[in-house]
């Protein structure tokens, strides 16, 4: 692609591993659907829902949090970032942009994020 690594030994010999980038800002994502082990959601009982499960109350209750590989990835970043990123928060998508969108819940995690409910999908 024509690129180099020069911006990236730039900032290695400024030191800037405290520089603040984005401003400590919190964000939140919308999580389209299950896909285990990437994005679920475990029960108090330990179940674990999945893909094999239909998106029901659970999935549009946030007192359940999101989990996965994902998840777990995204939370690292977030500690590496030096308090950059503050918090990143995991969600359902809308009611409103699954009804918009019934056959791709990701088309409508993209809706969320375009209707400004969400930061990401």
């Amino acid at each position: 692609c024509n690129s180099t690594d020069y911006f990236w030994q730039q900032q290695q010999q400024l030191g800037s591993s405290n520089v603040s980038v984005i401003g400590g800002i919190n964000i939140t994502a919308a999580i389209p659907d299950y896909q285990y082990p990437t994005l679920n959601k475990r029960l108090p009982d330990g179940t674990v829902l999945n893909h094999q499960y239909e998106r029901g109350d659970e999935y549009f209750d946030d007192s359940v949090p999101f989990g996965g590989i994902y998840i777990d990835y995204i939370n690292e970043l977030v500690k590496i970032s030096n308090g950059d990123i503050q918090n990143v928060t995991s969600t359902h998508i809308s009611k409103g942009s699954l009804k918009r969108y019934p056959a791709s819940s990701f088309t409508a995690a993209v809706q969320d994020v375009e209707n400004g409910v969400v930061d990401m999908a």
